[in-house]
């Protein structure tokens, strides 16, 4: 009786050990995005293909709150509260100080230049940014950069009556550098950015399409000024501790779906960015053109600007690599 007893509790015993073990690797992943964003979608598909690639052993859940900017969000994956995370540039320029030098207004101007500039320097940026403890497993882009305003805005004067909402978490770095080209800005989260405008908080934002739309701000701040800014890069990274807990086995092909949905999510945004602004205008935006004259006024000024904030956003180093990247497709094309 007694082995009897005791060879049901050892079966029990590993049983119970078999099914701890068969439990899926749980990555909790945060998102800068809004829920109901082509990111999230693009997530969401993610999180189905990793499923099915490791045979339910890795379970991603996608947490779209809980944190109060991106800084915050990297902040909660050091500390392991969340394992991955999907960010813009304003996140990723806290593991790698150089990141918004791509997205300084009117330095790249072109989806192709974007391209070129990416391909070349993006692996060194990977590199750099996985010497922190995470490992970037694609560059996600985020669209261009247009600025919108509750007036209608077209010179650096007109911009210059307003207050700007800045929700980056880079510090004050960018809005120092806003501040000493005579701008307004004012710090504000995400959040915050919508009831800021309808009070009068703030006038005026600078962002992507897809984000303006995803968030509403467009029914307050409802003038677009029709002029790209600059590209806006993002990424999806996750911790490197928990990247090396995954079965080697797997991880190719764990990549290679990411990569099919980075790459899927930069045709869409591509593709979705006209028609996005087509829907906003239906619904009361309005596109103001910028005269020629207006648009080298802006280039000339955050020339001078981008002179001015050396070893502030980024380092020269890296600033004259990316020169040199821009002259040489120039000089090509």
């Amino acid at each position: 009786m007694y082995k009897k007893g005791l060879s049901i509790l050892v079966l029990a015993f590993v049983v119970g050990l078999a099914v701890i073990s068969a439990r899926p690797m749980v990555i909790k992943l945060g998102s800068a995005a809004p829920d109901n964003s082509i990111w999230a979608d693009s997530l969401k598909e993610l999180a189905n293909e990793w499923y099915e690639i490791s045979d339910g052993q890795i379970e991603v859940k996608i947490y779209f709150a809980g944190f109060k900017d991106e800084a915050d969000l990297i902040r909660k994956m050091r500390f392991n509260q969340l394992q991955a995370g999907i960010v813009t540039g304003f996140g990723l320029q806290v593991l790698y100080p150089n990141v918004l030098a791509l997205s300084i207004p009117f330095l790249i101007q072109s989806e192709d230049e974007f391209e070129y500039v990416l391909d070349e320097i993006g692996p060194v940026m990977a590199e750099q940014i996985e010497k922190k403890g995470f490992k970037l497993l694609t560059w996600a882009k985020a669209g261009w950069v247009y600025f919108y305003t509750k007036k209608p805005m077209t010179s650096p004067s007109d911009m210059r009556q307003m207050k700007i909402a800045s929700t980056g978490s880079e510090g004050g770095d960018l809005m120092n550098a806003l501040k000493n080209l005579g701008f307004h800005p004012v710090k504000v989260s995400n959040e915050e950015v919508l009831p800021a405008l309808a009070s009068g908080m703030v006038e005026a934002v600078y962002a992507t399409p897809l984000a303006v739309a995803a968030m509403q701000w467009f029914g307050v701040a409802n003038n677009m000024a029709d002029m790209k800014v600059a590209p806006f890069l993002g990424g999806i990274l996750i911790s490197d501790r928990v990247w090396q807990r995954i079965p080697e086995d797997i991880r190719p092909q764990l990549m290679e779906s990411v990569e099919r949905v980075g790459n899927q999510l930069d045709r869409q945004i591509g593709e979705l960015e006209e028609d996005i602004i087509e829907q906003m205008k239906s619904h009361g935006l309005r596109v103001n053109d910028i005269p020629p004259d207006a648009v080298e006024e802006w280039k000339a000024l955050f020339e001078k600007g981008r002179q001015q904030s050396g070893n502030t956003l980024y380092s020269e180093e890296f600033m004259q690599r990316l020169e040199d990247l821009l002259q040489e497709y120039r000089s090509d094309n």
